[in-house]
This record gives structure tokens, C-alpha cells and sequence, in this order.
């Protein structure tokens, strides 16, 4: 398998499939109602509906920088705000964050092997370096949130 397919089956996995961690975020956000993924469950801590805006937000700044942007921070804040706390704006939360994740998976899908090791634009490191970040990003979080779940 070449690294764009390694990583691709592992972007897929760890939001929708079978990932080898545990569940799949996906996984783990079915079930959850607005009102639970609103809640604020732990003292200074996010909820579920933050993180999932966050990881929306930051999969966007990848996109963005494997499109030859250099965005240190997304456009909508690091933990965007949940203004809207109807089932349809969690329901449009989930959407953006599937969204986003498919974008992703057609950007890596676009890479040229070469496009592996050029360093990203603003950063000190390559993009395969990049593209292992985020499959950590997404894991960390999935797996804040699975906690968040079990407090519900």
C-alpha cells in the first residue's frame, strides 16, 4: 500500500469506519441529542458540541494548508461558539463535520507522491508530517468526547 492509501484508509477509519483504536468518531457521536452535546459536563472543560466545531474548524485549516495556505488558526476561533442549540444545528454541525472530513480525504486523495515531503507553507515540517497530525488530532478528540459520553 503507498502512504496516500495507508493514510487515506486511516482518515476514514478513525471518523466512519473501523478504526483499530476503538469506535470511530461517528461511532460515538450516534446517539448524542443537542441537548446532551451541549451540555456542559465537566467544570472548564468543552462539550461535545465544541469539539466537534473544533475539529470541523481545524480539519478546514488543513485543507487550507494542503491547498498551499498559510493559516495558522481557523477563521471561526479555535473552539467556535454553539450559538444555536436546536437538534437542526447539531444536526448541521454533524453534516459540516462529515463534510470536512470528506474534503480532506479528497484532498489526500489528490496528492502527488512528491506532495509527501514539500514542506507546508508557513510551517517547518512536510505535509506526510501534517497529515499524521491530524489523524492525532481527530483520535485525541474522538476520544474526549467518548469520555464526555459516558458522563451522559
Amino acid at each position: 500500500m503507498t502512504m496516500k492509501e495507508t493514510m487515506s484508509a486511516e482518515l476514514r477509519a478513525i471518523h466512519d469506519g473501523d478504526a483499530w483504536h476503538g469506535p470511530s468518531l461517528k461511532e460515538i457521536l450516534a446517539g448524542v441529542t443537542a441537548e446532551q452535546a451541549a451540555a456542559h459536563l465537566l467544570p472548564a472543560a468543552h462539550s461535545i458540541w465544541e469539539l466537534v466545531l473544533h475539529i470541523s474548524a481545524w480539519e478546514n485549516v488543513f485543507l487550507c494548508r494542503l491547498a498551499g495556505e498559510a493559516i495558522t488558526v481557523p477563521k471561526e476561533g479555535d473552539f467556535p461558539p454553539v450559538s444555536d442549540v436546536s437538534d437542526d444545528a447539531w444536526q448541521r454541525a454533524l453534516a459540516r463535520l462529515d463534510e470536512t472530513h470528506a474534503q480532506l480525504l479528497a484532498a489526500v486523495a489528490a496528492l502527488s507522491e512528491a506532495q509527501w515531503q514539500q514542506i507546508v507553507v508557513g510551517k517547518d515540517y512536510t505535509v506526510e508530517y501534517l497529515l499524521h497530525g491530524i489523524v492525532r488530532h481527530h483520535v485525541y478528540h474522538a476520544g474526549q468526547i467518548a469520555l464526555l459520553k459516558k458522563l451522559i
